[in-house]
């Protein structure tokens, strides 16, 4: 059988990202023996998947999208893997340009903030499966895309499985700093962590932050390697200035997140700029940040 996959989130300007749905897919139909074509127009073909994560992507599929099985949050909130191809080891190869293992141990979340689409695609945060379902040893890095890992039930026994690992981790979605405490501290330094990232969005749990960040630089964890997600442009919320300059106080990288409704349209963000911000963070978080400064 000839299988098509489409991914509407690649694009000829940016390096693709891999969508794990469909990697998951492919890896299943070619146990199978059928031929899989990722973004590959055929004339004819079997079976065709689509899939879109970002809903300001979903419009590329027009045109085809109704002949095809569709999924992913950009289209169906709930649309699902059979559990069979959901606990499949991903077809790395799908992306060529892909290095890491990537996966998730949870599903879920446990909070409910009004801009994250989550909790509505995936319910509360439950544990899913072992990091060692989707480690590929041809990689020496691995992205874990949990939502909110010290929140879920097998947090521990992820970090234990996770300290095992010949990897370098990535929680590239960001660790909850509101339920960071000792023992977590505990367990993940004994993981091989580049950087934490955590997020301040929202200036009610202030108080957290500094409670966490002190509970970090107290554990010795030095202060350029914690990163903190801001969200910028959210309706209604203009204190993104003052949580990057409490962000500011501490020294540590700051990746600010511009907001984006469903159209991929961002805000116009009237904040105003003080000229005692100062930023820290990489390369790359700077360019954002120069971003969202020309639009203040």
């Amino acid at each position: 059988m000839k299988i098509l996959l489409f991914d509407l989130d690649m694009s000829s300007k940016r390096k693709a990202f891999p969508n794990l749905a469909l990697m998951k897919l492919s890896a299943s139909h070619k146990a199978r023996g059928d031929e899989v074509y990722l973004n590959f127009y055929l004339a004819q073909c079997d079976l065709a998947y689509v899939s879109c994560v970002f809903s300001w992507n979903k419009h590329k599929g027009d045109g085809y999208i109704d002949q095809c099985f569709v999924g992913g949050s950009g289209i169906d909130l709930k649309a699902k893997l059979s559990n069979e191809v959901e606990h499949i080891k991903p077809d790395y190869d799908l992306y060529p340009d892909c290095k890491w293992s990537i996966g998730y141990t949870s599903r879920g979340c446990s909070r409910n903030c009004p801009w994250c689409l989550v909790p509505k695609k995936e319910g509360n945060i439950q544990a899913w499966t072992s990091p060692k379902e989707f480690y590929d040893p041809r990689f020496s890095e691995m992205l874990l895309l949990d939502n909110n890992l010290l929140a879920s039930p097998n947090w521990k026994e992820t970090l234990v499985e996770l300290a095992e690992l010949p990897v370098m981790v990535d929680c590239n979605q960001g660790l909850d700093i509101r339920v960071l405490n000792d023992e977590h501290i505990h367990y993940l330094k004994r993981v091989r962590m580049k950087v934490l990232r955590f997020a301040f969005d929202h200036i009610s749990y202030e108080s957290a932050v500094r409670i966490g960040i002190e509970k970090l630089l107290k554990a010795e964890y030095n202060k350029r390697r914690l990163s903190f997600y801001v969200l910028i442009g959210f309706p209604n919320d203009d204190t993104a200035i003052e949580r990057m300059k409490i962000l500011q106080g501490y020294g540590v990288d700051v990746y600010p997140m511009i907001y984006k409704d469903d159209s991929g349209k961002e805000p116009e963000l009237n904040l105003h700029w003080d000229e005692t911000l100062s930023f820290r963070g990489a390369r790359g978080n700077l360019r954002k940040f120069l971003r969202v400064v020309g639009k203040l």
